[in-house]
């Protein structure tokens, strides 16, 4: 591919990035807040969010089989920017009737369309890089955390002006410009770099549920970052949840709630923007062990701090945690992962580290705030999971798992 169409490749899939990650910021950063202003209890909004990344993780890998099967990831792409539209459109009508039934039946909608979205649009960009090397995921995605950031503060602004209703219909706005935008972006094709034999045996089109599980999962690789990746992101889910109660406790309002989404969206961007030049220079291995060293100094530090401006001061690691993780996986995915299960894989993985993390996370919490602990104490919990993430870490680094640097 020459370097014009390469240009535009890359420019056309930032646009995707940057609509989605911006219209899902409606929904994202604020549901917590949202839900206690609209008269919930802080511990009846997180079992509500609980409920979905339940339902979120059911559907994942069942998506992601589809597309490898039957579906592209673009068709399923544009397919539930447009539903997830409407059901972002919905919401505020359905929080103003006060029906806890039909709220989360809404919420529903959303979560098994527009959250999907996220794990499908890294299935295709691994697609794509594997077809074409030059593809550069980290500067993609990147321009999804920098439109997160900008849209994390607009809303914040918006919902203190005007209402979080106004905030939710500009955020179903976005997402059907990300529909127009999906539609003209290439799709990732298949390009079947696995043996003839191998494909006699067990073709794409033939691959059942358990077999494209079982081909997933034989890969140690692919399983020691998918633990790894499990423990440290069980962090920043317990971060995206406690932070609004914390602000919250310490007098801050919506507006520091958005600018502490904001800032940790903002510090993602120039790390995932130099990404591929640092897992070039420094290699996947020693990039995950410093992510995962300084994802236990962030936790102990969100547990110390007292005052609202310290407490989003130190978000800025996020650039040098979440930022570092994700890109390195995805790029990684690329050498490790069979293309035959390329969106089972994907999905898995996202259904395990956002999904099942979300679950775990929030009923952790729920049990801590309930049983009478405060939410330092309970930040305590999840600085032990990222010292578990650090240490499998470091385990794969001793028994050679990790390869390719």
């Amino acid at each position: 591919m020459n370097k014009s169409k390469l240009l535009a490749l890359n420019i056309n899939g930032m646009l995707v990035q940057a609509f989605f990650w911006f219209g899902s910021c409606s929904y994202m950063a604020f549901m917590v807040a949202t839900l206690i202003d609209y008269g919930w209890s802080a511990g009846g909004a997180a079992a509500a969010l609980t409920v979905m990344a339940v339902i979120a993780m059911i559907v994942q890998p069942f998506y992601g089989f589809l597309s490898d099967k039957y579906l592209s990831e673009k068709i399923l792409s544009i397919t539930f920017f447009v539903i997830s539209a409407v059901c972002f459109f919905l919401l505020p009508l359905s929080l103003n009737t006060g029906n806890m039934a039909l709220i989360l039946i809404n919420m529903a909608g959303i979560t098994v369309t527009g959250m999907q979205i996220n794990g499908l649009l890294d299935s295709w960009i691994v697609g794509l890089k594997q077809e074409f090397n030059s593809i550069n995921y980290g500067l993609i995605r990147g321009c999804g955390s920098f439109a997160y950031a900008l849209a994390a503060q607009m809303m914040g602004m918006i919902t203190v002006s005007f209402s979080h209703d106004l905030r939710m219909w500009i955020g179903a706005g976005v997402l059907l410009l990300g529909a127009v935008s999906a539609i003209t972006f290439r799709s990732a094709k298949r390009i079947n770099k696995i043996s003839a034999q191998q494909q006699e045996n067990m073709p794409v089109s033939r691959l059942k549920g358990i077999e494209a599980l079982r081909i997933v999962f034989s890969s140690k690789k692919y399983n020691l970052l998918l633990a790894v990746s499990f423990f440290l992101l069980l962090c920043n889910s317990a971060i995206g949840t406690l932070l609004q109660i914390l602000i919250r406790d310490y007098g801050g309002t919506t507006v520091h709630v958005g600018t502490v989404a904001a800032v940790m969206a903002a510090s993602e961007v120039p790390f995932m923007f130099l990404m591929a030049f640092f897992i070039k220079k420094i290699g996947y291995k020693k990039l995950i062990i410093i992510c995962a060293v300084v994802y236990v100094i962030r936790m102990l530090l969100t547990a110390s701090v007292s005052t609202v401006n310290s407490l989003i001061n130190v978000q800025f690691l996020q650039g040098l945690t979440y930022a570092v993780l994700l890109p390195v996986a995805m790029n990684y995915f690329t050498q490790i992962v069979d293309e035959r299960v390329r969106s089972t894989a994907v999905t898995i993985f996202t259904a395990v580290t956002a999904s099942l993390t979300g679950i775990l996370g929030n009923l952790i919490t729920s049990a801590f705030l309930l049983s009478g602990f405060s939410v330092q104490s309970t930040l305590i919990f999840f600085i032990f999971s990222a010292f578990i993430g650090l240490l499998l870490a470091l385990y794969g680094s001793f028994r050679k798992i990790w390869t390719h640097g």
